[in-house]
């Protein structure tokens, strides 16, 4: 059988052209005029204070876009007699969302950039809560580090490159550190860190920990570094239970 390609019918052709012109004024107007105004954003039952993000942000938040792995495997593996430890809190949706859907009530995040603590705090007090946050950087020890701030509160980092060319000074403290200063013992490791999971000492993970969900990312730390972490969490114990778009759930008995 063959095929023989016509020509698009006029008809047809400006229809479509129309409707291409239409979807693109549709676009252009939605991201100059109508996301700018938007002030708050409710997902999964989260209340957030967007008046301060880009355009973008606040429409993929509105599209249900954001952290859509991290909140599947919490909804999927965490219960509510687990007990977490968040690091890179970012505007607090995934602890808001764990707290609030999965009803955890031993959750404390760490947050690096002070402005987005700022953020997050504002955000649990929409959605009547109080968090346990420090505003610290996780690194390979205790001390100070430099912190790269991007032009999206998620793209801030400790890996330089992929940032907008401001820095801020912030404390910093190695995970096991932070597990010490915990008043409880963790069961969860939530890790969202730009790269940062570089510098960490898996070997740090506290027996306690069964499950880990971290974002991994090999555009910026490079794919041998990446295996290697696997690697490591492997050779303690866990097993990859799954992998979404770069994030991993690992679990151990």
């Amino acid at each position: 059988m063959s095929l023989t390609a016509t020509a698009p019918r006029p008809a047809l052709f400006k229809r479509t052209l129309i409707y291409q012109l239409w979807e693109d004024f549709r676009t252009r107007w939605k991201f100059k005029f109508t996301l700018p105004r938007v002030q708050s954003v409710t997902l999964e039952g989260v209340q957030l204070d967007v008046s301060s993000l880009s355009p973008w942000m606040k429409n993929n938040l509105l599209l249900g876009r954001y952290e859509v792995q991290e909140r599947t495997l919490a909804q999927e593996f965490l219960t509510r007699d687990d007990a977490v430890l968040e690091v890179g809190g970012a505007i607090g949706f995934v602890g808001l969302f764990c707290q609030n859907r999965l009803g955890i009530t031993h959750y404390t995040t760490v947050e690096a950039n002070p402005n987005t603590v700022a953020l997050l705090k504002k955000n649990y007090a929409l959605n009547g809560r109080t968090p346990e946050v420090w505003n610290v950087a996780l690194a390979a020890e205790d001390g100070e580090v430099t912190l790269n701030i991007g032009n999206e509160f998620w793209e801030n980092s400790l890996v330089a490159g992929a940032n907008s060319g401001r820095t801020v000074r912030v404390a910093s403290k190695s995970l096991a550190s932070l597990v010490r200063d915990l008043a409880y013992v963790p069961t969860v490791l939530i890790m969202d860190i730009e790269g940062a999971e570089q510098f960490v000492n898996f070997q740090e993970v506290p027996a306690s920990i069964r499950k880990i969900i971290v974002e991994l990312h090999p555009g910026f730390i490079g794919h041998a570094k990446t295996y290697r972490i696997v690697a490591d969490l492997v050779n303690l114990g866990f097993r990859v239970e799954r992998e979404e778009g770069g994030t991993f759930l690992f679990l151990r008995p």
